[in-house]
């Protein structure tokens, strides 16, 4: 069934139209454009970049355990960001620049569900990042590669099912806040906590066994675990500091409740983008940090280009 625009309910562009184009000035539209452009360049590279990612793990046999697959995890929800919220977000942006209100909601609409949903996807899935390494660490890891796919899979269909009841309720009681930002926040706070947690019992073991080793050999396995265990702080580290400005400009819109000012619409259009822009970093952060994966990324370009090559010749 195709999606009818004028079946919208008002509350959903009452709310998204907030900023309307009759207010832009020359500097608003400069920054709209020069986001919109920004985001039309990343939006390939983001896409390619992720997807030699799962390819390099999917390719590599020796890449197929749990933390990888986990990784794995988190290049898909940077895929699809890549894939949608980053062109919707251009087409929103666009559409309030020549007025198009019915497209501007509708890529307004799909940008925020598609953002909310990746970023509660790729919270989730470094918090289980973080708690598979303490257990590998003590020893007592119960995460396999299967059980990693169903938790992954298990996750993804229960935020879809939490936003898609979400967008029930807010269709029919016009209410987008309440529940559901007090949900949200919940889990973003527990999540915070869990992952606080399970690296504070992660750099307890490693400095254990850093006082107690006794051979070179396990040096060398304490070093394996700890750089693993960095790259996942790196992880996180990119998350934080993507969202930290979007959060603050959110904050501060939400306390003077000035939706319209032209300073909050330049901010938060910046900010939206600096927040999609960490899935441009995120594989450039796997290349650097992971032999493995930088090898086998090195491969399949070679192999492709090779490939081309050959069949141009011939």
């Amino acid at each position: 069934m195709g999606f009818n625009s004028s079946r919208l309910p008002d509350s959903w562009c009452s709310f998204l139209t907030i900023f309307n184009a009759s207010e832009s000035t020359s500097v608003y539209y400069q920054v709209t454009v020069t986001v919109c452009v920004i985001s039309s360049l990343l939006t390939p590279i983001i896409v390619t970049a992720n997807a030699l990612i799962l390819a390099a793990i999917w390719k590599n046999s020796s890449l197929r355990t749990p933390s990888y697959v986990l990784l794995a995890g988190l290049s898909i929800t940077d895929f699809f960001t890549g894939l949608l919220s980053f062109p919707f977000f251009v087409v929103n942006q666009w559409a309030d620049l020549t007025g198009s209100t019915k497209i501007f909601c509708i890529a307004a609409l799909i940008t925020q569900i598609a953002g909310y949903y990746f970023s509660s996807l790729t919270a989730m899935v470094i918090t289980i990042m973080a708690v598979e390494r303490w257990l590998h660490m003590s020893r007592r890891s119960l995460l396999t590669v299967r059980r990693v796919v169903v938790l992954y899979i298990t996750s993804a269909v229960l935020l879809i099912v939490f936003f898609g009841c979400h967008m029930y309720n807010w269709y029919h009681t016009s209410e987008f806040f309440s529940a559901f930002i007090a949900v949200f926040m919940l889990g973003a706070v527990l999540c915070f906590f869990i992952t606080g947690f399970s690296y504070f019992k992660v750099f307890q073991i490693i400095r254990h066994h850093q006082c107690q080793v006794q051979t070179n050999q396990n040096v060398i396995g304490i070093e394996k675990y700890q750089k693993s265990v960095i790259t996942i702080l790196y992880i996180l580290a990119i998350l934080l500091l993507s969202y930290a400005p979007f959060v603050c400009c959110l904050a501060v819109v939400n306390i003077r409740g000035n939706f319209s000012a032209r300073l909050t619409r330049v901010s938060l259009n910046v900010c939206t983008t600096i927040v999609f822009s960490s899935s441009f970093v995120n594989p450039l952060l796997y290349y650097w940090r992971i032999k493995e994966i930088r090898d086998s990324v090195r491969g399949i370009v070679r192999n492709f280009c090779r490939k081309e090559i050959k069949e141009e010749f011939q």
